[in-house]
């Protein structure tokens, strides 16, 4: 009992504790191996699909990822094997170096005796956890983050040339790994330069522009090499739509969109249960950081409004996994606010036991619970699998085509070739912007109504909502009969005798 004491009494071993844990958590996630699901499956085809050099071209299936990230795929699936292990490993290690950076960047802005508070958020941040065992570059987007921010602080302790000249060299390598990264780099190379023009070190200030040369240069260079055409993507800025910005806001409706997503931020990217009082304790740790800690404060917020103008141009959304590189920044500002919050009430050590309690426990409950019952999405390796050894000769596979991208990359695995599948046809744009107008999905019948006189047809159905499944089944019903039924999470199958000449009435 006393060595536990003494643990929680020492801020450097519960520090270390809470990092085991996360360490744990992360490892368990990955080792899990859940079944790619629509999003990764897509990313996936394009990188075991291309060369090197195909890597360098618009990708297909509406994906897009930076190039740098592409490459270091590409090695590790050509070192490695094609496998989920493989293609998660490089987001994997950037989530679990993001723990031991996170821990370094806190003892920087934050005063030790709350850096626990921050890091058992941070360990525990669903989101954060989620997509470092996920095949997409959100986690490297953290890691790049994080790395930049202590970049800026080693520059600024001694502003020398060649500090100078990495920073700029390792900002410009930075924006080819990690799209959000302009803005961090923005918003450091901002905040430095007006700390030294108020305090008048005008050659600090020129120094500062060599490494925004740098950066501005690699930037032009990315983008009309890369990011020119994912920008014309209408496919996608159209899907992301609810995540631009109104600007300049005009209505009581365009200033509800800020005040919804401010707090929305706290559900998703940050990924805490207690999102209301973490949304409390960032208010306070804004306020308390702003007029305590003014630099620290510039640097943290310093990138948000470069995003808000991007997302105000409809060049990059504010929303969800897109600002999951915030989110240190977003923990630090709410462990401030801790801090702040625990001074006041420090008379009633119940009330800030209860509040600590309730911004930390059920986030770390909740993690606890991860590690039990690790996270799934789509679990269409399985249903692949199930159809496999329940195979005969002359059946057929009817893929909804949100079930396609997985089936496709887990049928060489399960010796399918194209010739046993079919994709369905995509329903008109406007049947998924109304999600529960049945009458959008009639398509689906005359789809099916082509698999006519087939004695066994398999139809995966996943990546579908609710009302959008049950008028799929019923026109499959009304055409043939149900024989064989199997569901994991995220995806099913159904075997369908469809050798009736006519549907019923």
């Amino acid at each position: 009992m006393n060595k536990l004491a003494d643990i929680f009494c020492n801020n450097k071993k519960l520090s270390w504790l809470i990092i085991t844990f996360g360490v744990l958590l992360y490892f368990r996630g990955y080792l899990f191996n859940r079944s790619l699901w629509i999003d990764e499956a897509r990313l996936a085809l394009n990188i075991i699909n291309r060369s090197f050099s195909g890597l360098l071209q618009p990708l297909d299936h509406n994906q897009g990822s930076p190039v740098a990230f592409l490459i270091v795929e590409k090695i590790i699936v050509e070192i490695f094997g094609n496998s989920e292990y493989a293609l998660r490993l490089f987001p994997f290690i950037c989530g679990m170096t993001s723990i031991f950076l996170f821990y370094r960047l806190s003892e920087y802005y934050i005063e030790t005796t709350i850096i626990p508070v921050a890091l058992a958020l941070f360990v525990s941040s669903y989101w954060l956890t989620y997509y470092s065992s996920e095949l997409k570059q959100y986690s490297c987007d953290v890691t790049i983050s994080l790395l930049l921010y202590l970049m800026a602080i080693y520059v600024q302790k001694k502003l020398t040339m060649l500090r100078i000249i990495l920073f700029g060299i390792t900002g410009g390598i930075a924006i080819w790994f990690s799209y959000p990264s302009v803005f961090i780099l923005a918003g450091l190379g901002i905040s430095l330069c007006l700390l030294y023009y108020i305090k008048n070190e005008w050659l600090n200030v020129r120094k500062i522009f060599i490494a925004y040369s740098i950066w501005m240069l690699s930037f032009a260079v990315y983008y009309f090499l890369f990011i020119k055409d994912l920008s014309q993507n209408k496919y996608l800025f159209s899907f992301w739509e609810l995540g631009f910005a109104p600007f300049p806001p005009k209505t009581v409706s365009d200033i509800k969109w800020f005040v919804k997503t401010f707090f929305y931020i706290f559900e998703y990217p940050v990924g805490l249960d207690q999102s209301g009082v973490a949304a409390f304790a960032f208010l306070v740790g804004c306020i308390s950081m702003s007029l305590e800690k003014k630099e620290q404060f510039l640097f943290l917020v310093s990138p948000i409004p470069f995003i808000l103008l991007a997302s105000g141009l409809h060049k990059y959304p504010f929303f969800q996994r897109f600002l999951l590189f915030l989110v240190p920044s977003v923990l630090l500002l709410i462990a401030e606010g801790t801090k702040q919050i625990c001074i006041k009430i420090s008379g009633n050590s119940a009330i800030k036991i209860v509040f600590v309690g309730l911004l930390i426990l059920p986030s770390l409950f909740s993690a606890g619970m991860r590690i039990i019952r690790p996270l799934t999405v789509e679990e269409s390796r399985s249903a692949v699998i199930y159809i496999r050894k329940n195979w005969q000769h002359g059946d057929m596979v009817y893929l909804h085509h949100g079930s396609w991208p997985a089936f496709a990359y887990y049928s060489k695995y399960n010796h399918f070739t194209e010739n046993d599948y079919i994709v369905g046809i995509v329903p008109e744009e406007e049947a998924f912007k109304k999600k529960y107008d049945y009458r959008k999905w009639k398509k689906y019948a005359e789809d099916l109504a082509k698999l006519r006189n087939n004695k066994r047809v398999w139809i995966v159905l996943s990546h579908i909502f609710e009302c959008e499944k049950k008028t799929f089944l019923y026109h499959a019903d009304n055409i043939g009969t149900r024989l064989d039924f199997f569901a994991v999470p995220g995806a099913e199958v159904y075997l369908y005798d469809l050798s009736r000449s006519e549907s019923t009435p």
